[in-house]
């Protein structure tokens, strides 16, 4: 067994005590061994790195596009199962469904608005949606239409009252 550790006061006295190192004596000739001239030239030159090797580019895919999303209603009972689904503008109507289920004691019932993914032959972005034309429209066209033929019949007989008007040159 090691004898009694010293006491810490006794250590600190021992290292004042002790000369301090010179910073500027080198000691690294101390340490480092003699390397002769000779077997320095007995060393082979490294050889000059590799180039890297060109790496393969891959065929790069085009990105698959997200799948397009939509917003429903839908209308949900206690147990988190979808009963109906509505149309995003048919809020009201999910409502009332759910607001039909609860009365009819079928457990509690709510509308949430979930996403979907759209149908593969809905529309694409951008794409003219056929929408009918509203009846007001037609109507004015029509209008339009029938003033434009008064307005040319009306020139036509025109157009003949002034041939009539003409004074006739055979009677001199």
């Amino acid at each position: 067994m090691a004898g009694k550790p010293q006491n810490r006061l006794e250590l600190r006295r021992q290292y004042e005590a002790a000369e301090p190192p010179d910073p500027m004596e080198d000691e690294t000739d101390e340490v480092a061994p003699d390397v002769e001239e000779d077997e320095a030239v007995e060393k082979k030159p490294k050889k000059k790195a590799k180039a890297p090797a060109k790496s393969k580019s891959k065929s790069s895919r085009p990105a698959k596009p997200a799948a397009r999303m939509r917003i429903v209603w839908v209308v949900m009972n206690d147990a988190f199962k979808p009963v109906a689904t509505f149309d995003y503008s048919q809020k009201e109507a999910a409502e009332t469904r759910a607001a039909e289920l609860t009365a009819k004691g079928r457990g509690t019932h709510f509308v949430q608005r979930t996403k979907e993914a759209m149908p593969d032959d809905a529309p694409g972005l951008g794409a003219i949606i056929p929408r009918p034309e509203p009846a007001a429209k037609k109507a004015a066209v029509k209008e339009v239409e029938a003033a434009i033929e008064e307005e040319e019949d009306i020139e036509e007989e025109e157009e003949e009252v002034e041939i009539d008007d003409e004074p006739d040159d055979d009677d001199e």
